[in-house]
């Protein structure tokens, strides 16, 4: 079976990783609104997780990322962990 889906292709702006589901959805890690947040692509599949890197909002960016690069792989096993089980298909069409 060959993979036919967007993952192999530019990922979006602000993933930091991103899971092959079973159904060729994703699970896409990024740092959004404070949270390290993963999130799973499946059509209407409910899955997500997060982690708090407490940045501070006077935090440098190199100071930024030490604090996600610290919970990253905290979340990570979650997240493939999920992707191996996950049978949610991708909407054709969405990234």
């Amino acid at each position: 079976m060959s993979i036919t889906t967007d993952a192999w292709a530019t990922w979006p702006e602000g993933v930091i990783a991103r899971y092959l589901t079973l159904a060729h959805a994703t699970v896409d890690l990024r740092y959004d609104s404070g949270l390290l947040r993963a999130t799973c692509g499946g059509e209407r599949c409910p899955w997500q997780d997060h982690e708090d890197p407490e940045v501070s909002y006077t935090d440098s960016v190199a100071e930024k990322e030490r604090k996600i690069d610290e919970v990253l792989p905290d979340l990570q096993p979650r997240a493939q962990a999920h992707a191996e089980s996950c049978r949610a298909l991708p909407r054709p069409g969405r990234p």
